[in-house]
Parts: C-alpha cells; sequence; structure tokens
C-alpha cells in the first residue's frame, strides 16, 4: 500500500517546518512512521485503515506499540504508536507520557490522516486542510494543525509519491552503527515471524541450527556470519503473504501455493540490490533442491554453494522441528527419517545431513536456548495484548522496562 512510507515523508515535512528536532532525532521518527501500522500486520487490520475518522483502531495500536517497545530499536517511542491515532481531547489527559512522545504521537497521526485524505479519498489538500480545521482541538492539537494550515504548507500528490533520491536519503544522513543495523535487521525479522504464531522462533531456530551446522564444518568466521545473515534474512518476502494463507489448517490448495512460493521474489524487490551478493544468495536459494526440483530457479546442485545447501537444510529443520498451523513438532526420531529420505533421493546435500545428524541434540539443544527468551516475550505480548484490549485508551501507556 505504501502508506507507511508516505505518512513518513509528510511526517518528515512536518518536523521541518516544526523545528525543535535535531536529524538523528528525525531520522528515527520518521523510520518509526514508516513502521506506525505495524501492528495490523499482525491484526489484519489492513483493510480499515482508510477512513478519515477511525473507528476501532484500537488493536493494531495495542499490538504495534508492544512490538516496537519489546523489538525494536525505538522502544522510547512506543507509546507514540500505541496513541498515534488518540483524539487529542483524550491525549492531552493521558499520564505517564512526555509532552514530546504527545507531539510524536500526533504528528504521526495527522500525517497518517493527510495521507487518508489526500490518496486514498482523493479529497485533495484543500479537503484535508477542511477537515484538519473542523477537527482541531478534538482529534488533533491546536499548534500542530495551526501548522499545516498555514498558507505556506502544503502536500502535494507529487510529495506524497517521496521518491528515494529526494526523500529517505535526505532524512538518513545519519549513518546507522553496526548495532544499529544489527537491532533494524532483527526487528525486520521479528516484523515477519509474529505474523503467525506458529513462526515465532522459526528464523531463529534457522540460523542457529546454520550457525551451529556451519562450526561443526569448520567453514570459516566470516562465511560463518554470511550464512547466519542469509538465515536470518531469508523469508523476509512473507510480510507479503496473506496471513490467512501462513496459518492455513492443511495442505495448500495449487493457487495458494504459488501465492507463499511469491515469498522468495518478494525477499529480493525488499533487498533491491542493497545487500550483499553472498548473503542474498544464500538467502534466495533456501528452496532449491540438488535436483533442479525447487524453486524459483530450478537451479541444480552444481549452480548452489554450501552456504546455500546448508540453509536449505536447515530451514528444513526448523519447519519440521517447529509447530505449524497443520502440524505439532515433530519428534527427533521423524525429523531424522525425513532428512534422510530427502538426502537419498538427492534433494539436499548428503554432507550437511549427516553433520546434523551425528550432532543432532547439541544443535537443537543451543538452539532451543536461542529460542527461550523470545518464546518468553511472546507470550508476555500476547498477555499484555489481552490485558490492555480491556482498559480505557488514557490507561493504555505502561511503563518502559
Amino acid at each position: 500500500m505504501d502508506h507507511g512510507y508516505r505518512v513518513a515523508g509528510i511526517v518528515w515535512k512536518i518536523l521541518m517546518a516544526k523545528g525543535g528536532y535535531g536529524p538523528r532525532e528525525i531520522r528515527d521518527i520518521c523510520f518509526l512512521a514508516l513502521l506506525h501500522d505495524v501492528g495490523a500486520y499482525k491484526t489484519d487490520e489492513i483493510s480499515r485503515l482508510v477512513q478519515f475518522e477511525m473507528e476501532n483502531a484500537e488493536n493494531h495500536a495495542i499490538y504495534g506499540y508492544l512490538f516496537i517497545r519489546y523489538f525494536s530499536p525505538f522502544a522510547d517511542m512506543a507509546p507514540c504508536i500505541l496513541h498515534h491515532h488518540t483524539p487529542w481531547r483524550t491525549l492531552e489527559q493521558v499520564e505517564g507520557m512526555s509532552a514530546r512522545q504527545k507531539e510524536i504521537a500526533q504528528i504521526i497521526f495527522l500525517a497518517d490522516r493527510i495521507d487518508i485524505g489526500a490518496f486514498y479519498e482523493r479529497c485533495g489538500w484543500d479537503g484535508c486542510v477542511e477537515r484538519i480545521q473542523s477537527l482541531k482541538g478534538y482529534l488533533f492539537q491546536p499548534e500542530l494543525a495551526d501548522l499545516v494550515l498555514d498558507p505556506g504548507f502544503s502536500v502535494t500528490r507529487e510529495e506524497l509519491s517521496w521518491d528515494y533520491e529526494g526523500g529517505w536519503k535526505q532524512v538518513m544522513n545519519r549513518p546507522y552503527s553496526a548495532q544499529e543495523i544489527n537491532d533494524c535487521m532483527m526487528m525486520l525479522v521479528y516484523t515477519i515471524d509474529f505474523r503467525s504464531r506458529h513462526t515465532v522462533t522459526h528464523t531463529i531456530t534457522t540460523t542457529c541450527v546454520s550457525w551451529e551446522i556451519a562450526c561443526l564444518m569448520g567453514l570459516d568466521e566470516t562465511y560463518r556470519h554470511q550464512i547466519a545473515c542469509g538465515a536470518i534474512l531469508h523469508d523476509a518476502g512473507k510480510i507479503g503473504v496473506p496471513v490467512e494463507i501462513l496459518e492455513y489448517p492443511g495442505r495448500l490448495s495449487p493457487q495458494a501455493m504459488t501465492v507463499m512460493r511469491t515469498h522468495v521474489d518478494m525477499t529480493e524487490a525488499i533487498f533491491g540490490g542493497e545487500v550483499d551478493e553472498t548473503v542474498a544468495r544464500i538467502a534466495l536459494r533456501h528452496h532449491e533442491k540438488l535436483d533442479g526440483s525447487g524453486y524459483p530457479r530450478g537451479l541444480g546442485a552444481a549452480d548452489l554453494t554450501v552456504g546455500e545447501r546448508l540453509v536449505a537444510v536447515a530451514d528444513i529443520v526448523s519447519a519440521l522441528s517447529g509447530t505449524r498451523s497443520y502440524k505439532e513438532a515433530y519428534s527427533k526420531d521423524r525429523v531424522i527419517r525425513i532428512l534422510e529420505d530427502m538426502k537419498g533421493r538427492g534433494l539436499i546435500d548428503g554432507e550437511i545431513v549427516d553433520v546434523f545428524v551425528e550432532h543432532y541434540d547439541l544443535v537443537m539443544g543451543r538452539t532451543r536456548q536461542e529460542c527461550l527468551p523470545l518464546i518468553e516475550k511472546y507470550r508476555k505480548i500476547q498477555e499484555e495484548f489481552r490485558e490492555m484490549s480491556g482498559k480505557r485508551i488514557r490507561d493504555w501507556v505502561l511503563p518502559r522496562e
């Protein structure tokens, strides 16, 4: 939908007009604005996000708040996501939020409504101005409303497209540290995996199994890290697969399977040529088979490197050992039996399977330990979501840990 992308652009324009925000803070707020509806990917409310006066927007706001709080580098701004649809008349009474947080929440809310009005409802800038004027003091903070109502401020359709060269490069001129890059990458992974309760630990399991096998095989450290990065990113494209397909309780129809398989192409589109080639190939080839029967390219043994073969095996191990909507976790014996069968049919690399089987308990034991904190966070999010869903809006804000 590109809604978040455009909202981030409008937020940037408001911040520049408002003043008082430094370059790094602007960068982070725009990134947060890009993610403002992240909760909708969990609660499937996207179809309800295109009304100017919001109704029943609480669920995606709550889940987005919890996600940002637990799984992003922007935890201190999580309340801004929680209240990005809260009317100003209510927000100004909320306790536990700073004036800065309330202002950021309102800026995102205002940008969101501008995009909905101008882009989806096609009411034009004049129509947006009329609505903002009528809702000033109720939905919108008067000072911010006056800022965008100023004759010198407007948003054109051209600005809504906010091209990469003119927009993001200008905002992202503050480079990220290695730790920030890692945190943002993991946030992307969690955004995808947390859409379905059956895939919460899938990427972490695939990554841990890949890393442990790579170590056991004596691969050099640089290549091990490339393998781990490829494993972390291998399912990025599943953000574009409908939840009803991800959680379908049975064998997928040919049509649904075709949609599911598009996640590899979507992963490549997300990479956009910006990911290291070795890492990208590892991520994009995890469904290829040695006999050429895999997808999306139908590559064969001669085309696939050790790292690409390794993550393909680890992905299968993760799928077999984890729960799915259509099955329980398989036992050790059953996992090994399936892997040996695939090895015998020439589908996956025999040496990699042998290393994994020989050290099964070690690899899976370490993997389970890596997954425990993630499982605990997921449990806490579900509990807090249920608790917050029953509260009044003004009581939503939780203390940061």
